[in-house]
């Protein structure tokens, strides 16, 4: 055995740094031999093999999707007004709206329409060859509904950013307006549909129930607004002074706020544009929640593909 030890160039070059570098270039070499070992000449070579790229299906929209979309739609409204009855809310007195009266058995009768519509609408689905649309629009619930609800009956909780937001100073107030605003909105949608089905059927029908939610929407904002008919329009034009608001036709009407009275014809001819709600208790701000409700979009539509959750 040779006990000699050895000389500096040996230490030197087997020192942890020098193992560690050796380590790293072996290892680095062996990846890149092994990817360029799977590519052909010419090509540049990728560490590891990725997965196949998911193919979504086509979003074709049709009379099917939109039949479901307007059963899910109708489905909704009729959902959101059997949760206003069943709190109670529109049986309570408004501060906003003190000549309101209880509104429950009106909206008991809207609630029915809507129920019967979303029947008709999921009847023609099928005829056109798509499956039923048995639950609510996703999109309308999540987004708009759900969220209103919170608001109204909770509030928001305080963050690390923000001040806590009580629940609402007039349920009352803001659920009738939520009833007026989902039925121009349900309006707004069967006029949207006529020009873009392809069934003369179909049309016919989906302004058969338009009609009736326009009418609907109207009588609500009579209720709202007595003396409201026409906006901008002789006995109706709105008149503010200060913290009151006034008609020549009908004497004081509710005092104004941040919320706007509706009137029951808004425009000339049946609107497409979104309508607004606005409701809930102020911020530290004093803004309210805001929302505007527009007729179905390609992300709010009900395709083949989409099942009710």
């Amino acid at each position: 055995m040779n006990n000699e030890l050895p000389n500096d160039t040996t230490v030197a070059s087997l020192d942890r740094r020098g193992l560690l570098r050796i380590g790293g270039l072996t290892a680095v070499s062996a990846v890149v031999v092994a990817a360029c070992g799977k590519t052909e000449a010419g090509t540049v070579g990728r560490v590891g093999e990725g997965g196949q790229t998911p193919v979504l299906a086509d979003a074709i929209v049709n009379d099917g999707v939109l039949l479901r979309t307007m059963a899910g739609i109708e489905t909704s409204i009729a959902a959101a007004y059997g949760h206003i009855l069943d709190g109670g809310f529109l049986s309570k007195a408004s501060a906003t709206l003190p000549d309101l009266g209880d509104q429950s058995e009106l909206i008991a009768i809207f609630q029915a329409h809507h129920v019967v519509a979303a029947e008709t609408f999921n009847a023609l689905a099928v005829e056109a060859g798509a499956e039923p649309w048995l639950c609510g629009n996703t999109r309308l619930d999540d987004a708009y509904i759900t969220p209103i609800f919170e608001r109204i009956e909770q509030g928001i909780p305080a963050t690390d950013t923000t001040l806590k937001i009580e629940p609402s100073d007039d349920p009352t107030r803001d659920y009738v307006n939520l009833v007026h605003t989902l039925e121009s909105m349900a309006a707004s949608s069967c006029q949207a549909l006529v020009p873009v089905v392809t069934s003369a059927a179909i049309r016919f029908t989906s302004m058969q129930i338009g009609v009736r939610s326009a009418r609907q929407a109207a009588l609500i904002a009579l209720r709202i607004f007595p003396g409201g008919y026409v906006a901008g329009v002789g006995e109706s034009v709105v008149a503010e002074t200060d913290a009151t608001t006034t008609t020549a036709a009908e004497g004081a009407a509710p005092a104004a706020t941040a919320i706007p009275l509706p009137f029951a014809l808004p425009a000339r001819f049946g609107l497409l544009s979104p309508t607004t709600f606005i409701g809930g208790a102020g911020d530290e701000n004093g803004v309210r929640l805001k929302f505007n409700f527009e007729t179905p979009s390609l992300n709010s539509l009900a395709y083949p593909f989409y099942s009710c959750p």
